[in-house]
This record gives C-alpha cells, structure tokens and sequence, in this order.
C-alpha cells in the first residue's frame, strides 16, 4: 500500500524545475522509497553536496 502524498513541491534537477508530490515526516519532505529532502535545507538526503533542492517555499498542500 502506498503512502498518500498530501502536498507539493518544486524539485530544482538538472533538467530544470519540475512539480513532485510529497508527503512529510518530523524532519523530512518524502517523494519516494529513495528521494527525501530536510525540512530545514532543501537538501536531498543522502546527496546534500549535490544541486538538487527542493524550494520550500513552494511546498502547498494538496486540496481534497
């Protein structure tokens, strides 16, 4: 069963901006099993010396 995503976010990729549904955990923005950003940063887990980042100011939830 898979876990239901209750916002969204602008990831930056190398292929530029794209729009990825999310869910939260206590420090953690989830995408999927292997792509999580910190709340605090923005920085993908893992791969913090990286350029992706999620833009936290563009996290909305999603409307039922």
């Amino acid at each position: 069963m898979s876990i239901e995503k209750t916002h969204t976010g602008t990831v930056i990729t190398k292929d530029g901006p794209q729009r990825k549904k999310l869910h939260e955990t206590e420090a953690m923005w989830v995408v999927g099993k292997n792509e999580c950003y910190h709340k605090d940063t923005g920085r993908r887990h893992f791969a913090e010396n990286t350029r992706r980042r999620l833009l936290l100011d563009s996290i909305q939830e999603i409307k039922p």
